[in-house]
C-alpha cells in the first residue's frame, strides 16, 4: 500500500464517532421519541418518515454517513493545503448539525415546543 492511502475504513469511522453517535444515533432516537408529541419539521424528510417510517430514516442516515466516509477517505488522500481544513470542517457542522437537532427533538418530546420551529417562524414573519 502507498503512503497516499494509509486511512483505513476504521480510523475513518474513529473519526467520525462524534457524528455516528449524535448524528445518527441521537437524531434517530430522539426523533422517534418526538415524533408521538409532533410532526416532522423537515418537509424534505417528511414524506419519507410517512412512507418508511422511522426505519426509512435511519436508512437515509446510514447512506449519508457513507457518503461522508467516502468524501473524508478523498480529503485524507488529497495533497492539496486546505484539504485538513475542509475535513474539520465538514466534521465539526454534520456534527453540530446532529448535537442541535437532538437538543431540539428532545426538547420537542419533553414539552413539546421546537427552538428550531421557534427561530423558523420568528424568521418568517
Amino acid at each position: 500500500m502507498s503512503n497516499c492511502t494509509n486511512f483505513s475504513l476504521r480510523s475513518i469511522l474513529w473519526e467520525i464517532r462524534v457524528i455516528i453517535l449524535f448524528y445518527v444515533i441521537g437524531d434517530w432516537l430522539s426523533t422517534a421519541y418526538a415524533l408521538p408529541n409532533g410532526q416532522e419539521g423537515n418537509i424534505l424528510l417528511s414524506p419519507l418518515i410517512s412512507t418508511s417510517g422511522i426505519y426509512g430514516l435511519l436508512l437515509l442516515k446510514l447512506l449519508f454517513v457513507a457518503l461522508l466516509v467516502f468524501n473524508l477517505y478523498i480529503l485524507n488522500n488529497c495533497k492539496h493545503e486546505i484539504a485538513p481544513y475542509l475535513k474539520e470542517g465538514l466534521k465539526s457542522s454534520v456534527a453540530t448539525l446532529g448535537i442541535v437537532l437532538t437538543i431540539n427533538n428532545i426538547l420537542v418530546g419533553l414539552y413539546n415546543w421546537s427552538f428550531l420551529g421557534s427561530m423558523v417562524a420568528a424568521l418568517s414573519v
